[in-house]
């Protein structure tokens, strides 16, 4: 199920590692003081770069938080396929998926406005959950995996071989994306089921599963 990408060359690397040493550093301040009370300036202090730098790699506060949430989203994915591996059909699999997905997302609630603001205003995409296949390797990486799950079960007869695997899970990050956005209006709300509805749907549409007309 993992997606096989090009080894990063050297000046790569290194900028993957100055990039995730910006976001950490930021995403400390944000935790001790608040976003909204962390500056650019300060997260280039802290993190000894001039200021320039920090704005090449980062024009905005929330596209450091997107590379954070982005990273974590990658990391988790990867920590929960041995956990995957153990459901046999690909529903269970999906629905335990989708359950941890919302437990992160929920302690990550804080940060998702901005993350969501960034990926809509300037990636011009939905999240992971949801983020586009052409963005960053961490997105990148989860929106194969997801798409690598689909064509596991289409392999396995689960689900229809006419839609491409990449449809279906363009078309579930989507669905995924319009349940975060309400919960984020409507916390009371379960994440959780909202996500696992989200899938039931894109699986077997909103149809009564018998027709009117062929009832008794």
């Amino acid at each position: 199920m993992t997606a096989r990408h090009p080894v990063p060359g050297r000046r790569q690397r290194k900028r993957q590692q100055t990039a995730s040493h910006l976001a950490d550093t930021a995403f400390a301040m944000f935790e001790e003081a608040g976003y909204e009370a962390v500056t650019m300036e300060q997260i280039a202090a802290r993190a000894d770069v001039a200021k320039a730098t920090l704005y090449s790699y980062f024009p905005m506060k929330e596209a450091l938080v997107a590379h954070r949430l982005k990273t974590e989203i990658a990391q988790g994915m990867a920590g929960l396929a041995p956990a995957l591996a153990r459901h046999r059909s690909f529903a269970t699999r999906m629905h335990f998926l989708l359950r941890e997905s919302a437990a992160w997302h929920a302690s990550k609630r804080a940060y998702l406005p901005y993350y969501l603001r960034y990926l809509q205003d300037v990636a011009g995409a939905a999240p992971d959950v949801g983020t586009a296949p052409d963005d960053d390797n961490g997105a990148r990486r989860t929106w194969d995996i997801m798409t690598a799950m689909f064509e596991q079960a289409q392999q396995a007869g689960e689900v229809t071989r006419s839609i491409p695997a990449q449809t279906l899970g363009w078309s579930l990050q989507f669905l995924l994306f319009g349940a975060l956005t309400r919960w984020l209006r409507q916390p009371e709300e379960d994440l959780a089921k909202a996500f696992v509805q989200a899938f039931d749907l894109l699986m077997h549409g909103a149809s009564p599963r018998e027709r009117p007309e062929n009832r008794q």
